[in-house]
């Protein structure tokens, strides 16, 4: 009898040190969840105070017909988003990643290209509604749109759900008006260098999320979803010189012009042409097909979210 007695003592001293142990570690768990929470905080607002001081010139966006001397009707190119589809940091229009691609889609298709460039500075995906109304206004034709948006979602902590409804509804009103949509999903901010860590990884992590959950929305609503965080994001984050503007948070001209190069193969399959300096036939695409399950869709996302250079392509619904 009190060799039991002695071992159930025994059990509850050992599960009561077990429980101690794990409190414990729980509660440096937590302590060290608020210190980095407090730490990035600091850092936000140390980075958002680096990041104002330097204002870039603010150039109007070019809009018009690319290739004049082409033959053929003009292939309709729209481009809708934020200061990144805007072109925000490029020392001249004309090297603002909707010209540059303007550009390669009409030396793909020798046609011209009617360029309508609607993005504007600080926009975010509730912006995109207002942008389409323009296009609409000015009798917006069947053809490609591509838009870039994201990045004001990350730095300003808005949610993500919200975020991607939006842009879901914004691709769904594009395919509706016939136009082939391709998304840019959003940057990995965490490229930024001003952000340090934790700051960066917070940047890092956000990005990735949004990014994940625009190609989601994108596929299902019928666009193609390209991860400028995997195609162009090492370059800058290994070359920020080179390819951040003065802010250090805008592109520069060489970043739009790498930005354009990965985008480049995606809108001209968009338009039904393949770029001229392609490396091979095709550009490669995942499919997703009205029907699939959900988590099929997922792991597309995820798998075009992990490997740069392929974009993911929804079939448009019947």
């Amino acid at each position: 009898m009190t060799s039991v007695t002695q071992q159930s003592t025994a059990r509850r001293s050992i599960l009561r040190t077990g429980l101690h142990g794990v409190t414990t570690a729980g509660a440096w768990m937590l302590a060290t969840t608020v210190v980095l929470s407090l730490v990035s905080v600091a850092e936000g607002f140390v980075a958002y105070r680096r990041l104002s001081r330097t204002r870039l010139t603010v150039k109007p966006s070019r809009s018009g017909i690319i290739g004049e001397g082409l033959g053929g009707h003009p292939l309709s190119f729209a481009v809708l988003g934020d200061s990144l589809a805007y072109g925000y940091g490029a020392g001249d229009p004309d090297q603002s990643v909707g010209v540059l691609l303007a550009n390669g889609l009409s030396q793909a298709s020798a046609r011209p290209v009617k360029l309508r460039n609607v993005a504007v500075i600080g926009a975010e995906s509730r912006d995109l509604d207002q942008q389409i109304d323009l296009l609409v206004d000015e009798g917006l034709e069947p053809g490609v749109a591509l838009i870039v948006i994201g990045g004001n979602e990350v730095m300003r902590l808005h949610s993500v759900t919200d975020s991607v409804w939006y842009l879901g509804q914004a691709v769904r009103r594009l395919r509706g008006l016939g136009c082939r949509v391709v998304v840019a999903t959003c940057p990995d901010m965490g490229t930024v260098r001003p952000f340090v860590p934790p700051l960066r990884f917070v940047a890092h992590w956000l990005s990735r999320v949004l990014a994940t959950a625009q190609t989601i929305v994108v596929l299902r609503a019928g666009g193609r979803a390209v991860s400028l965080a995997d195609t162009v994001g090492a370059v800058f984050r290994s070359d920020p010189r080179t390819m951040f503007a003065e802010d250090h948070l805008h592109p520069s001209s060489a970043g739009y012009a790498r930005a354009a190069d990965a985008l480049l193969p995606s809108i001209c399959a968009a338009a039904g042409f393949r770029q001229p300096t392609a490396p091979d036939d095709r550009v490669p695409h995942r499919v997703y097909r009205h029907g699939r399950t959900s988590p099929m869709l997922v792991w597309l996302a995820f798998r075009a979210s992990q490997r740069g250079g392929t974009e993911s392509v929804s079939l448009p619904r019947r």
